[in-house]
């Protein structure tokens, strides 16, 4: 019975050992699965570091090129500005001068009428002198009375203003 009893004992424990061979051959195999997920895992997160490092360099070279065309367009805007303001300046330096000629023309234009206009009035001043000396000088003489002198003078005053009316309705 000892042996019947023993040979029991050692199946049950040859069992038992299968069981825990075939447990341990599947944890050993979950092991292996898991050390395998764990290389692919470590390849996939090599894979993500290397696609972070070039979209960082991605980056770092957009925002170069970026920072290069951004400058070149500030610089192709500042000659485009300057230009333009250079352009305006021009033209207002231009029409200022014109406007500056046309009032030295003016002035002068102004200048003359009054020059001429001076030297006729002393050419009307004289004249008129004239004619009351050469009246008087007749008086004198005796060839023209007072009274003719009168007459004369008035028929000029008249015909003055006659003149004049028609020089305003033109």
């Amino acid at each position: 019975m000892k042996e019947g009893y023993l040979q029991n004992k050692i199946r049950e424990l040859d069992y038992k050992l299968k069981q825990q061979l075939e447990l341990a051959e599947h944890l050993e195999r979950q092991l292996q699965m898991i050390i395998d997920s764990k290389k692919e895992y470590k390849v996939f997160f090599n894979k993500l570091k290397n696609l972070d490092k070039f979209k960082d360099r991605i980056q770092k070279e957009i925002a170069k090129e970026n920072k290069i065309k951004i400058q070149s367009i500030i610089g192709q805007s500042d000659e485009i500005i300057d230009k333009h303001i250079h352009n305006q300046v021009e033209n207002s330096f231009k029409k200022f001068k014109k406007y500056v000629d046309r009032a030295i023309e003016q002035f002068q234009d102004a200048r003359f009428d009054k020059e001429l206009a001076l030297k006729n009035s002393k050419n009307i001043l004289l004249n008129e002198q004239l004619c009351i000396i050469l009246m008087e000088e007749l008086v004198r003489e005796r060839i023209l009375s007072n009274e003719k002198v009168d007459i004369l003078t008035k028929r000029a005053s008249l015909r003055a203003k006659k003149q004049e009316e028609q020089k305003k309705i033109r």
